[in-house]
Formats: structure tokens, C-alpha cells, sequence
């Protein structure tokens, strides 16, 4: 599980290059403007598929089941320079889950064919999006309420895909899937901050198949 406290992250990861590779990663954020920040890198071209089943839920590659109710995820993916180069925020509802309580499909669901390099992978709530680059840090940045807050309420984690702002949690899941994948060197940490706060992130690595 991945544990995290508040604003910004730092991903501890072991691996090796490996084919068909599947990894799941799960947890909580706890205020709105949390940020989770999942490094990775591919040793050759291929599809890359990322899938959140933290919203509607469902299972997984490896077969775990992933309960519904977390916040609505925005997922945006960075290449090696920190530029914006693809993201997500739900609405396919043929790829993934319907929500039991909204009826929503806001899991995110991207995929890309990337070249070889690294990559940062960002979740973050709906409605919080990039100033620019990664290193520019994201417009809700020190806004630990802002959902709640668009519908007059304190708290966090209200729905702002829904017209009265559902209730949800701070639990995300997110799977990256692909070719070639390849994790950090063990005990690698990759520290990103915003807003001068930490978010420390533990993998824990689900499948992985090789042919």
C-alpha cells in the first residue's frame, strides 16, 4: 500500500526490465490537494496502459478486488524533462468501471506509446491540473479543501463531477501496465516537492509476467 502524509512524493521501488508487466498502486490521500507522484521508465518502445480503479472499482490484473468510493482522479503523465505529455480524467465507460452511488465513469484510463526513457506518472483530484511543467507544481497546490468548497461545504473529497458534490474517500488505485517496463533501482528515492510539504510512497509490486 502506498502511505502517504501531504503535498508533494517520494517512491521507493525494485525492479527489473521485464516483458507483459503489470503494477498496482493503492492508497490514501488525505486533503484534496494531496499529489501522488509514481515514477517509471520503459526500455523500449511499446503501449503503456494506466488504469484507476479507485473511483467505481473492480478487479485487477492480478485478480485483487479494488472497492469504489474514492475521490474522481485526474491522471496526468510527464516524460523525462517534466513536460505534459498525455492525460486523463475519466469518462469510458467501455473500459472502465460505472460507480455504484453516481453512475459515473471517472476512472482514468490512458495509454501511450512511449519511447524508451523515464516517466512520472501524476494522480490528483479532479479539477487540479498542471501550472505547466512538473516542476511547476498544480493549481490547487495549498488548497486542501477545494472540492468541498465549490459546493459551500468544508471537508474534503466532495464530488465535483456530480451536481451536489457526492461524498467520497481518499482512497486511489492505479495500475500500469506494458511492455517493458522498468522499475527504480532498489532503495532509489525520487523526491518532488510542492509546496514545500512530502508525500512518502511505498510500492508494492502486484504481477509480473514474463515471456
Amino acid at each position: 500500500m502506498l502511505n502517504l502524509t501531504r503535498a508533494a512524493c517520494l517512491l521507493a521501488l525494485a525492479g527489473t526490465p521485464a516483458l507483459a508487466t503489470t503494477f498496482l498502486f493503492t492508497g490514501t490521500f488525505t486533503e484534496d490537494d494531496n499529489v501522488a507522484l509514481i515514477p517509471f521508465s520503459t526500455s523500449a518502445t511499446g503501449i503503456v496502459t494506466i488504469e484507476s480503479f479507485g473511483y467505481a472499482g473492480g478487479i485487477t490484473a492480478d485478480g485483487s478486488t479494488i472497492a469504489d468510493g474514492g475521490f474522481a482522479p485526474n491522471a496526468i503523465l510527464f516524460d523525462g524533462t517534466g513536460a505534459e505529455i498525455g492525460s486523463d480524467s475519466g469518462g469510458h465507460c467501455a473500459n472502465t468501471g460505472a460507480d455504484s452511488v453516481t453512475g459515473n465513469c471517472d476512472d482514468p484510463y490512458l495509454q501511450e506509446s512511449l519511447a524508451p526513457g523515464n516517466y512520472t506518472l501524476a494522480l490528483v483530484e479532479w479539477d487540479n491540473n498542471p501550472n505547466g511543467s512538473l516542476a511547476d507544481g498544480f493549481t490547487q497546490d495549498g488548497n486542501p479543501g477545494f472540492t468541498c468548497a465549490e459546493f459551500g461545504q468544508t471537508g474534503n473529497f466532495c464530488d465535483t463531477t456530480t451536481a451536489l458534490g457526492t461524498q467520497r474517500n481518499g482512497n486511489f488505485a492505479v495500475q500500469i501496465s506494458g511492455d517493458n517496463l522498468v522499475t527504480p533501482e532498489p532503495a532509489t528515492l525520487i523526491p518532488m516537492a510542492f509546496a514545500g510539504a512530502l508525500i512518502a510512497i511505498r510500492n508494492r509490486r502486484k504481477v509480473q509476467s514474463t515471456f
